[in-house]
């Protein structure tokens, strides 16, 4: 018994006729009959009764068909659920990204991806690039952000863009009419700033040093949320990547500092193993933000807020 069979068997119990089943085969007539004979010996039943030509299905017949017509449905649903895959009406993701790029770079990707379907489920892992590294050699996550370099040899690393730092300020702030923001103009001011431990931080703090301006620290946070927050509130002024800012962009002015202080944005993947339909097209739009940022190169018309 094999599937051709049991759509000959179908075609019959719902077109009445050996000849309209071969006409929505697409086969001779013969052919439906010995592919009926065929199931008939196979399950073991007499389907069919055959009266000066006709074909009367017995009851087992109607059974059986009742159990076909499931089968029929069932891959009828397959086949809806590949479609649904293909055009991201279905499936699960889980990306790990860097607690900085959570709020802002990962976020652009769910809104520009009909990731909203009911069918769809995505989970931001958010951690630091250690911790990263080892749900993604582990399988928990099929994709990982960060700018930071992980190294692995069981891990490939794609460099998506490299994009200058920013200074965000708050509305009504004294520097909010200039085009750029340098060193100089920060002196003595509350500055929000990463941790120690950053290395962001130190590649700023180098910038301060070199220019030989002071300012105040005044708040230290290991994540971008809590610094723009900050700075959201009036509290302070700081530097960070603008890919970090995200939703706190309408409460912020972000302005080109200078002296020019660049990171990356790395996407890391398997080495040697595909990703899902939906991996995929989260990684195709990740180049394509990552494109459009790294195209501005700093220039002033990607401000969000206004002087």
């Amino acid at each position: 018994m094999n599937l051709r069979q049991i759509e000959a068997f179908k075609a019959v119990m719902e077109t009445g006729t050996v000849t309209q089943a071969a006409v929505r085969l697409g086969i001779s007539q013969p052919a439906v009959s010995k592919l009926l004979q065929l199931f008939e010996r196979g399950a073991g039943l007499l389907l069919f009764v055959r009266d000066r030509g006709r074909l009367s299905p017995t009851p087992e017949a109607r059974i059986l068909y009742e159990e076909v017509e499931r089968i029929f449905q069932g891959a009828g649903r397959v086949r809806q659920a590949a479609q649904e895959i293909k055009s991201l009406q279905l499936g699960s993701l889980s990306v790990g990204v860097m607690p900085a790029l959570s709020t802002g770079f990962a976020q652009e990707i769910l809104a520009r991806l009909p990731m909203t379907q009911p069918g769809i489920s995505v989970t931001l892992q958010s951690q630091e690039t250690p911790k990263l590294v080892e749900q993604l050699v582990t399988q928990r996550v099929e994709l990982c952000y960060s700018v930071i370099p992980m190294e692995h040899p069981e891990l490939r690393s794609e460099q998506l863009c490299r994009v200058p730092l920013v200074c965000i300020l708050p509305h009504g702030h004294r520097l909010a009419s200039h085009e750029e923001i340098r060193c100089k103009d920060l002196a003595g001011e509350r500055f929000a700033s990463f941790r120690h431990d950053s290395a962001i931080r130190r590649r700023i703090d180098q910038a301060f040093d070199d220019a030989k301006v002071s300012r105040t620290i005044s708040m230290e946070a290991p994540m971008a949320p809590s610094i723009c927050a900050y700075v959201a509130r009036g509290l302070g002024v700081s530097i960070v990547n603008p890919l970090y800012i995200g939703a706190f962009a309408p409460a912020l002015v972000v302005r080109p500092f200078r002296p020019r202080i660049e990171s990356d944005i790395i996407m890391v993947m398997p080495r040697g193993r595909r990703l899902s339909v939906i991996a995929e097209a989260f990684a195709a739009m990740s180049r394509t933000i990552a494109a459009e940022w790294e195209a501005r190169d700093g220039a002033t018309d990607f401000c969000y807020g206004a002087s």
